[in-house]
């Protein structure tokens, strides 16, 4: 009798069991990726790499990362400088992400007690907007200006989209890099409306933030938006030059160009922090948790509302969790950032000319931080659902289940906290492979052949790295972008 119902505890216990080694193995995927590539971009090892992902794809990435696959293969493809296979694996990622758009977001999300890891990863909009603007470097460092600006339109589209709905807290509907750059592609097309229109919108979308508008994108702006009959741009974007014209390079349409994009530092991840706290139902959700200077942050806010269920069952008289209180403990992702060595950079084309020095145009750790902070309400509201549910299932299993076995007893209750603890794990997914940040040097030269030294600077000038590219050919009018990674 006692054996039977031992097997009968184990019985219930087992696909408690199954899905805690499916949810450990979806959420150690993160941080086996992160153990493993993390060192790749300081030690220039980005072929090794990609040999590494594709030999353990499955186990570090499962089919629920399918577009964080190919956007981290894409990344370090563009990296190595070997553009066509990039593009292969970014065009990928892109069409992953049409297919997950395209499905019901309802029918993926119908289970509320599941863990956000085992759903499809849909990336973060700047690291969309980032997996076209890698292609679209890659087209440009090909020449291939054509496709380039088929990007940056279809960037422009997601753009358009996301300004028209509610997307629950995301706030990212533009990227000043992005225009920024669009607007040289689109220069270097002859196209001079859709670069002032692109220019226009990069300082724009720089002055709402995250990253600063460096004051040589602000004066160049200025004096090529009133070349080009824009001069009221100026004022709606309340901008105006702070040095004279002859100070400022590249005031003219059409020239010829050599661009500098710089990669310095390494980007962010992101790792679990815990929180606990109280919910009470129809009242109030306070949570708190410790950093990791031992300060405690605490948070309030109006308790989510639990499904519809619990409300009819209260009309009908049934035994309901309305008015009760839960304590409640689960984790959430949080921004775990690395020190730069990498300042900045310098660029000469040819013997005898003054250095260029770059500029930041994309912060990956203010965007990370960003998008964590818009939807850090979301967030919460949907893990606290989830914990709250799971709490009363799980008290709910552990009374039916409830024998007068000692051990059986304790086999429920252990099998059912450990998976609540699984289940309560934070999504902590992104494309750490990404720069700390992205830097652009310009330099207007004559058509011509140039050997071209960069130089990485520390944030107190001391050069600690450098780069030589010789024999580039630069043509009437032509952008030619060049490369130079600096993860240190």
């Amino acid at each position: 009798m006692q054996k039977n119902i031992r097997l009968r505890h184990i019985r219930c216990l087992l696909p408690s069991l199954l899905i805690i080694f499916f949810l450990a193995s979806c959420t150690g995927g993160s941080a086996l990726r992160f153990d493993k590539l993390s060192a790749t971009t300081g030690t220039n090892g980005y072929l090794s790499a990609i040999a590494s992902i594709e030999q353990n794809g499955k186990k570090w990435y499962g089919s629920a990362n399918e577009l964080l696959y190919h956007l981290d293969c894409g990344v370090l493809y563009h990296y190595a400088g070997l553009y066509d296979s990039s593009t292969v694996y970014l065009r990928k990622a892109v069409g992953i992400y049409d297919d997950l758009f395209a499905r019901s977001v309802t029918n993926e999300a119908a289970a509320l007690l599941v863990n956000d890891n085992v759903r499809p990863y849909r990336s973060r909009p700047y690291e969309l907007t980032l997996l076209h603007q890698f292609t679209a470097l890659n087209y440009l460092a090909q020449g291939n200006t054509e496709d380039a600006l088929v990007e940056t339109r279809a960037v422009q589209l997601l753009f358009n989209e996301w300004e028209r709905i509610d997307r629950h807290g995301q706030k990212y509907a533009n990227d000043a890099m992005f225009h920024y750059l669009s607007s040289i592609a689109y220069d270097g097309a002859g196209d001079y409306d859709d670069a002032m229109i692109s220019l226009y919108k990069a300082v724009g979308t720089f002055n709402e933030g995250p990253v600063f508008l460096p004051a040589e994108i602000k004066n160049y702006a200025c004096y090529m938006l009133k070349l080009n009959n824009r001069a009221q741009d100026t004022g709606l974007l309340g901008i105006s030059a702070d040095v004279p014209k002859e100070k400022v390079p590249g005031l003219r349409n059409g020239l010829a160009e050599i661009i500098l994009i710089g990669y310095a530092g390494k980007g962010p991840s992101l790792v679990e922090e815990k929180w606990s706290g109280t919910y009470i139902r129809g009242g109030l959700l306070t949570i708190s948790h410790r950093d990791a200077n031992g300060a405690v942050e605490t948070s309030s806010m109006s308790a989510p509302p639990l499904p519809e269920k619990e409300y009819q069952k209260a009309a009908e008289g049934q035994k309901t969790s309305l008015g009760t209180t839960f304590h409640v403990s689960f984790s959430l992702p949080r921004i775990r950032t690395f020190n730069s060595m990498t300042g900045f950079f310098t660029v000469t084309a040819g013997a005898g000319s003054a250095p260029d020095t770059s500029v930041v145009v994309n912060d990956l750790d203010k965007q990370l931080a960003k998008n964590l902070e818009d939807t850090k309400t979301s967030t919460i509201m949907r893990t606290v659902v989830r914990t709250t549910l799971r709490t009363i299932a799980a008290q709910k299993a552990k009374g039916a289940m409830k024998s007068k076995n000692v051990l059986g007893n304790l086999l429920v209750n252990l099998g059912t906290d450990v998976l609540a603890d699984q289940l309560g794990r934070a999504d902590t997914r992104t494309c750490f492979l990404v720069p700390k940040t992205v830097q652009v040097a310009r330099i207007p030269v004559k058509p011509g052949t140039y050997a071209v030294e960069a130089a990485a600077h520390g944030a107190g000038g001391a050069v600690i790295g450098t780069k030589t590219f010789d024999n580039v050919v630069v043509k009437q009018g032509e952008k030619k972008f060049l490369f130079y990674c600096s993860f240190r």
